[in-house]
């Protein structure tokens, strides 16, 4: 796939069919535009493209830069145009449109809410005045449901802060993933029996407090694990931590200052206050048998 700023797209080699949007997680209902992008460009004979950006004022992404690169490709599109929100945000829809058709746009696919251009007052009505007048068609994407609940990143990420990881990965089509740098902590774990590494996590991600099934991904391996988000109300802290316990680690090399990948899979329960550390290693041990219950049927993410 390749990519081109948005600065630079003053006239590009092919026609293009294009897709616009913040695809922010790539969802079922992203999935469902790209899909309808690559279909109409191959039918046409055009370059299946998207015009997307890489930095938007948002709680958290639901996916990296890198992963959301990765996933449009992976969808079959062939050419990316990219910016900061930013950056285009002080155009008119007129201008905006003019940039895109000047530089060889001939089809545009959007979502059914799409707005854009300054101030969004660019929507689908203007769209399809501004097709017959700049000659240009039109494809409206209509509402993806799952489960009766239309699509939406933001509902995703109200999920995510609420702890319903299952939820937030049928609508996503994968299991949410975080990256991060594993950092010292205060070393409990290590002393009750079961080491954890503390990641200081990209993008201020908000995931709800508890313990989680998952799996970390480190050089390409896949490992099972406990995961748990929030506060450590038995040692009366109340600072906010993500934590994993590898279960299927050795533990011979220290994974300290190294980059490490968190696959979620579903949330076990809330955080307990234990009354002593006896009551607390027995609950962990209770966790890790569920966990390893959970995942013996469950397909692994894939790299």
């Amino acid at each position: 796939m390749k990519l081109i700023h948005f600065s630079k797209i003053k006239k590009i080699d092919k026609e293009v069919v294009l897709g616009i949007g913040k695809f922010d997680g790539v969802h079922l209902g992203h999935q469902k535009i790209l899909f309808t992008i690559v279909k109409e460009a191959k039918k046409e004979g055009r370059v299946p493209a998207v015009i997307t950006f890489k930095n938007f004022p948002v709680d958290f992404f639901l996916c990296d830069w890198k992963e959301k690169l990765y996933l449009l490709n992976q969808s079959g599109i062939k050419l990316c145009i990219w910016c900061d929100l930013d950056e285009i945000s002080h155009l008119s829809p007129e201008k905006f449109l003019e940039i895109l058709v000047k530089a060889g746009v001939k089809t545009i696919v959007v979502g059914y809410n799409f707005h854009f251009g300054k101030g969004k007052k660019g929507d689908i009505k203007f769209l399809r005045k501004q097709s017959k007048k700049r000659n240009f068609s039109l494809i409206v994407v209509p509402s993806y449901k799952k489960n009766g609940v239309i699509i939406s990143a933001s509902k995703i990420r109200k999920m995510i802060k609420s702890g319903d990881i299952e939820k937030a990965n049928k609508l996503l089509g994968r299991y949410f993933s975080v990256s991060g740098k594993v950092v010292k902590g205060k070393g409990i774990g290590k002393k009750i029996g079961f080491p954890t590494a503390n990641l200081a996590l990209e993008n201020n991600i908000c995931i709800g407090e508890g313990v989680y099934a998952g799996w970390v991904e480190h050089k390409r391996k896949i490992y099972r694990s406990a995961i748990v988000t929030g506060t450590s109300p038995t040692f009366k802290d109340d600072k906010n931590k993500f934590e994993v316990f590898i279960i299927d680690y050795d533990g011979k090399n220290t994974l300290y200052n190294q980059q490490i990948k968190i696959f979620l899979y579903k949330k076990l329960r809330s955080q307990i206050k234990f009354q002593n550390l006896e009551g607390l290693k027995r609950k962990i041990e209770e966790d890790i048998r569920e966990i390893k219950l959970l995942l013996r049927k469950i397909p692994t993410p894939e790299l």
